[in-house]
């Protein structure tokens, strides 16, 4: 029986916190995609296509959509649907296909093949390029890690204003970074003063850059998908302590990557 270790659950885990989901439907849809992984593992696919399947089918768009039609059908039919966790979650996804009407739901175990997720599952949204706003370090916000923020700073080394392209992210040298966004690499290997940098061109016109790492584990042409390990946190480059520099690029202009998610500020250019 095959079991996903901590950092491949990890990877679903970042998805899921992408979405923004309730502690209780994180933890109910963390449970059925890892089973899902873990079906098609044993099945013989290695990990990063059996996961990359089984996300490719829970769009970030999906997920939200799910909580909201869960919230909604909740509020609605409290004489029709008697919720545990996982009948909500199905209830929520029944609700958004076309023609639903409601109906006595059937038990729901949290844990089936990936054969019947696809037919029960099958009425995803289409999908919609979400912006890279996921923490690129697993388990924690960006903003709990934050040492530098994006904007207009005194240079480290330099000692004058100049723009800071990115935020930096408190991280010991090791630490995994991981891909904000599906997207194919462009660039792997050392960049000047960035060190060793990986850079991910996305949907819609956005790049993420990863800078100062200490060694990439993906190439140029590779696909990757949101919460894969691409590299590690180092101190290479113009750097003076191990950290993760990031970047989101929209159209070759750096935007702020706390603010993904929120109205996109202007971009800018580097001082």
């Amino acid at each position: 029986m095959i079991i996903l270790n901590e950092e491949q659950v990890a990877t679903v885990q970042a998805h899921l916190a992408s979405a923004g989901l309730s502690e209780s439907l994180s933890a109910e849809l963390l449970d059925h995609l890892c089973c899902a992984i873990e079906a098609r593992m044993e099945e013989g696919a290695d990990f990063p296509t059996a996961v990359h399947t089984t996300l490719k089918s829970w769009p970030i768009r999906h997920l939200r959509g799910i909580q909201k039609n869960i919230r909604f059908t909740t509020k609605i039919k409290p004489m029709i649907f008697r919720f545990t966790t996982a009948a909500a979650l199905l209830a929520g996804i029944v609700f958004m296909s076309p023609g639903f009407s409601p109906s006595p739901v059937a038990e729901v175990t949290t844990c089936t093949s990936h054969h019947n997720e696809e037919m029960l599952y099958s009425l995803t949204l289409p999908e919609k390029f979400e912006p890279p706003s996921a923490s690129p370090i697993a388990g924690v916000e960006m903003e709990d890690i934050l040492s530098c923020g994006y904007g207009m700073r005194t240079h480290p080394i330099f000692k004058v204003r100049k723009f800071h392209r990115g935020i930096d992210l408190k991280a010991k040298s090791g630490t995994p970074v991981l891909a904000t966004a599906d997207g194919k690499v462009i660039f792997a290997g050392s960049d000047g003063k960035y060190g060793i940098t990986v850079r991910i061109l996305h949907e819609d016109g956005y790049i993420t850059v990863f800078a100062h790492l200490s060694e990439h584990i993906v190439e140029r042409g590779d696909h990757v998908i949101l919460g894969e390990k691409i590299a590690a946190v180092g101190s290479t480059g113009m750097s003076t302590a191990p950290h993760l520099h990031y970047e989101v690029l929209k159209d070759d202009k750096p935007v702020d990557p706390l603010a993904l998610g929120r109205a996109l500020p202007a971009g800018a250019t580097e001082g």
